[in-house]
């Protein structure tokens, strides 16, 4: 009735830069990390988005007074302490920003089957 999210295959390299490197490199689809200092994911986000990857924020959505199926991701913030990668998409045969809208879906299906764990963000300790 409800259905289910998929996941084919969890790993971890061990470090969100080395994790991160891996979806640049589109050896892994996505990473969602929580918990994370902006020095852990400075360098790989640049490096993830040189590589045509896209870098969202893992806390959540904006708009959370919208309906449900109009919440967007949000870009990354780098001091909220969490982070949603995703590898380069292509764009579709005449469709030009389809890739970049298929890198969104990806990460708006993420942020609906995982919970948001507040973590105070950096520079308010």
């Amino acid at each position: 009735e409800h259905g289910g999210a998929g996941l084919e295959s969890l790993r971890f390299a061990g470090a969100a830069t080395s994790d991160m490197s891996l979806v640049a490199k589109s050896i892994a689809e996505i990473h969602w990390e929580i918990g994370l200092h902006a020095w852990d994911i400075a360098a790989a986000s640049v490096i993830v988005t040189e590589s045509g990857g896209a870098v969202f924020d893992g806390a959540g959505w904006w708009g959370l007074d919208m309906a449900e199926g109009e919440r967007e991701p949000r870009p990354l913030s780098i001091w909220n302490r969490s982070i949603v990668s995703v590898r380069y998409i292509p764009d579709l045969p005449g469709q030009p920003g389809s890739g970049r809208e298929l890198q969104r879906q990806l990460v708006k299906e993420l942020l609906t089957h995982v919970e948001d764990i507040p973590c105070t963000p950096d520079g308010l300790h």
